[in-house]
């Protein structure tokens, strides 16, 4: 039996070589220490993360006192396990030396049973400088590894993005940033649980569980049994009694359960996440030695690669389905990380599920991330892509030391996280086979980080984790790893390439799991980080608070490509928001039309570690921007998409039901100025999971006629004047799709706004109570509500149709109420 006693909470700490010692916290870090004591300046406003960079070469300490109980010291074991140590560090108990950690993603566990004693104890952890550590390690390294943002970040096992990168601040986080505690076992402890589906048949789901068993003192095996039994909702599912046994030089249990008419786990928007409780017990024959409990669900997970017309393909299958993932890449949600909280962590995956997102996948620059994560994600049905710490780098794995751990962290990450039915793919690294191949020229490296992606990682997971696949890279396929005819594919030739996002539509990569494009954070995120004398558009603050080179100026280039000149930062704000969700809109929706040849689209990125311009729909205060609000709109299970295809306007469908589904459809068309000019109603049919063409109207018989106008046009090498359809260009065409009850809408605009002559709206207001109801005499385009207090909004970044009231929620009363479309924000110089 085991128990645990707690370290956390109060500490002191100090500077090597200060006589003060000061009180710290764990979890915890020098950084919000020092933050907490009034020592250091907040570093997410202005420019005072360059306070954080004045620490990077110090040393500290942080040392407690601990008694234990006399049954604690009169068990069987006694070890301290530190979850999380950032990062260099040697450990010490009563003076005596346990070790030196030197992976931040690893569990270190000490043996005390001969150091502690009745009484006071002492723990003090000495950390060294991770950004001394590292350059000393680059200077004397017998070869050059090359990477983004630090050249010699790839020397230790720290999350990378602690160095910077293009969306986060240089904050090089130290201390002790996951629990601490003692843990006391007595006779047996059972450890490293495994629950998988090995089938599922009509009725009936065979599903394995597996637990490792620790012995101690004078315990038998011939004496020993573990009960197994899974229930569900407290009904008792399946049952097994099985003998513990010997397997690779390690005590088993390992029983193999008929789950009768079991309930599957699907992903959000297919169906339920029911979630199995799984309990072992241990006994002999008089006693019960240990029990263990946990969750799981019954799914199975199938990455299809099948060739076809364009190549090879890339599925996700759950369960049997195909699914296409509908989601984005999540980046550590803080760089301070042990100010997260459990509930945070829920915020954003409810955020997500609401947002109708299917996939998150975890970020290869950031962390293994907190229990609560992946547990939102089960209870939740938001699939996670879970790539293996390694990102935009080369990784020293010609030494043996570095291999050794390398192997040590995915053990323990895989054994901590396999039971968790939301992970759907183990992913090898971000982006560095991609870097040989395209970057850094390197073709197929032996080694450069290539050894642990090819050879350690599938070894292990096909060891210890055979319940789903894993994956060499992301961007990877057989051929070139950034290819568009298999693997998945890094699209980011249009933010990257400056170009301007109809370019989405020429992508035909089989899965796009990263493509992106900037934004501003919300009005009230900018206001918190700025002084009224950083309020301009190029201060050195705004500039400074986008961690992207040039990213300023790129958010300019994209609003004069598409919208015009903003008149003021506040226009600047939701202008570059507005671009941002149009661009993502624009690459969402042709890949969801390509449904299976394209399978999964997730944007760059979810959320945000602090207040930033970035690529997020999250800003760091899990503020909606208009990309949020648009993707619960083209992320939903039904998807109209209209597009003018010659002489005719096209209304195609995405269903992702997995049955048929009727309802009724909406085509209308108004002038700008108001003027509704066509209206047509139809019934439609909607196969499951699939895309359908449900009509074709032709403009002639619209009764849209020809009236020239000359506008430029990009051609090969130069612009030249070409002649447009002015009186299509006048026209806007909205759809409703109503199915079961539930609208779903969208629009099609003829040309860029900065090429219509878009009328002024008159937008009515009505707040009532927690309402608030939106009314346009012309079609308004990104139309942001502002409100007096800072309430939530159940939508926002609206593209109004004529005389139809929107309504949207709010999480409180709203005050005054405001809104903003593109004449009202746009300079006219």
């Amino acid at each position: 039996m085991q128990t645990r006693i707690p370290l956390n909470g109060k500490w002191q700490f100090r500077e090597v070589g200060a006589s003060e010692w000061l009180e710290g916290t764990v979890p915890g870090c020098v950084q919000l220490d020092l933050l907490r004591l009034g020592r250091v300046s907040d570093p997410f406003y202005r420019l005072n993360e360059i306070e954080m960079h004045q620490l990077e070469d110090k040393e500290w300490v942080y040392r407690r006192t601990f008694e234990l109980p006399q049954d604690a010291l009169d068990s069987d074991s006694i070890g301290l396990v530190l979850e999380g140590v950032d990062t260099i560090a040697d450990i010490y108990v009563n003076g005596a030396y346990l070790g030196t950690s030197l992976d931040m993603f690893a569990t270190y566990r000490f043996d005390l049973q001969d150091l502690v004693e009745p009484g006071e104890n002492t723990l003090q952890v000495r950390f060294y400088s991770a950004a001394t550590t590292i350059r000393a390690m680059a200077q004397h390294s017998p070869f050059q590894l090359r990477c983004s943002c630090d050249p010699a970040r790839a020397y230790i096992r720290k999350a990378q993005y602690a160095y910077g990168w293009d969306w986060g601040p240089r904050i090089v986080q130290v201390g002790l940033w996951r629990p601490v505690y003692i843990e006391v076992t007595r006779h047996a402890r059972i450890t490293e649980p495994f629950f998988y589906t090995e089938s599922i048949a009509r009725h009936e789901a065979q599903v394995r569980v597996e637990a490792a068993i620790d012995l101690f003192g004078e315990q038998y095996l011939e004496d020993l049994e573990a009960d197994i039994t899974l229930a569900l909702d407290g009904q008792l599912q399946a049952s097994a009694t099985v003998p513990v046994d010997y397997r690779q030089d390690q005590l088993m249990v390992s029983a193999s359960l008929a789950v009768q008419r079991p309930r599957l786990w699907w992903p959000n928007g297919m169906g339920q996440q029911p979630l199995y409780e799984i309990t072992i017990t241990l006994r002999d024959a008089d006693h019960v030695l240990d029990t263990l409990t946990f969750r799981s669900a019954i799914r199975t997970v199938k990455l299809l690669q099948e060739t076809d017309a364009e190549g090879r393909s890339f599925v996700i299958q759950i369960n049997g389905v195909k699914v296409f993932a509908k989601g984005a890449n999540w980046i550590p949600a803080d760089n301070l990380l042990p100010r997260l909280t459990r509930e945070d962590y829920y915020a954003h995956i409810r955020l997500a599920r609401e947002a109708n997102m299917n996939m998150l996948r975890i970020w290869g620059g950031g962390i293994y991330e907190d229990p609560a994560f992946y547990e939102a994600c089960d209870e939740m049905g938001v699939m996670v892509w879970q790539d293996f710490m390694y990102a935009c780098a080369q990784y020293p794995d010609e030494l043996d030391w570095f291999q050794g751990l390398a192997r040590e962290e995915a053990r323990q990450v895989l054994i901590a996280l396999r039971n968790h039915p939301s992970i759907v793919l183990w992913c090898g690294n971000n982006e560095n086979n991609w870097g040989f191949d395209e970057w850094w020229h390197n073709g197929v490296p032996k080694y450069l980080g290539n050894t642990i992606y090819r050879e350690i990682l599938p070894q292990l997971c096909d060891a210890l984790d055979p319940s789903r696949p894993y994956w060499v890279s992301s961007p990877y396929g057989d051929g070139k790893p950034n290819a568009m005819t298999d693997g998945d594919r890094h699209s980011w030739d249009v933010w990257s390439g400056w170009q301007d996002y109809d370019r989405y539509r020429n992508d035909t990569g089989r899965f796009i799991s990263e493509f992106g494009f900037q934004a501003m954070p919300t009005w009230q995120t900018v206001l918190s980080y700025t002084a009224p004398e950083d309020r301009r558009i190029l201060s050195p603050v705004i500039v400074g608070h986008n961690k992207m080179v040039a990213g300023t100026e790129r958010l300019m280039r994209f609003l004069v490509g598409r919208v015009g000149l903003p008149k003021d930062l506040h226009s600047f704000v939701h202008l570059t928001q507005f671009v941002q969700a149009e661009a993502i809109k624009t690459g969402v929706e042709h890949w969801r039309l390509r449904q299976f040849m394209t399978s999964g689209a997730l944007f760059w990125q979810f959320n945000d570690c602090w207040p930033v311009a970035s690529w997020s729909c999250l800003d760091y205060y899990r503020r909606k921007k208009g990309l949020y609000h648009y993707a619960r709109r083209f992320f939903d299970t039904i998807l109209p998409v209209l597009s003018q295809e010659g002489d005719e306007i096209v209304l195609r469908a995405v269903s992702d039901r997995l049955e048929e589904v009727e309802g009724k459809a909406r085509i209308s068309a108004y002038r700008l100025d108001g003027t509704r000019v066509l209206e047509r109603r139809f019934s439609i049919t909607l196969p499951a999971n699939g895309v359908s063409t449900l009509k074709k109207l032709s403009l002639q018989a619209l009764g849209i006629g020809h009236t020239p106008r000359i506008l430029p046009a990009d051609g090969d090498g130069t612009t030249l004047p070409v002649e447009r359809n002015g009186e299509l260009l006048d026209i806007v065409f909205y759809v409703e799709m109503l199915i079961n009850g539930v609208s779903y809408t969208n629009y099609l605009a003829m040309e860029r706004f900065r090429n219509l002559a878009l009328r002024q709206p008159d937008i009515e207001i009505w707040a009532d109570g927690d309402q608030i109801t939106l009314c346009s005499n012309v079609p308004a385009f990104g139309v942001f509500i502002e409100t007096e207090n800072d309430v939530e909004l159940s939508d926002n970044c609206l593209n109004l149709e004529p005389d139809t009231a929107y309504t949207v929620q709010c999480s409180g009363n709203p005050g005054a109420v405001r809104a903003f479309s593109l004449p009202d924000m746009t300079a006219d110089i």
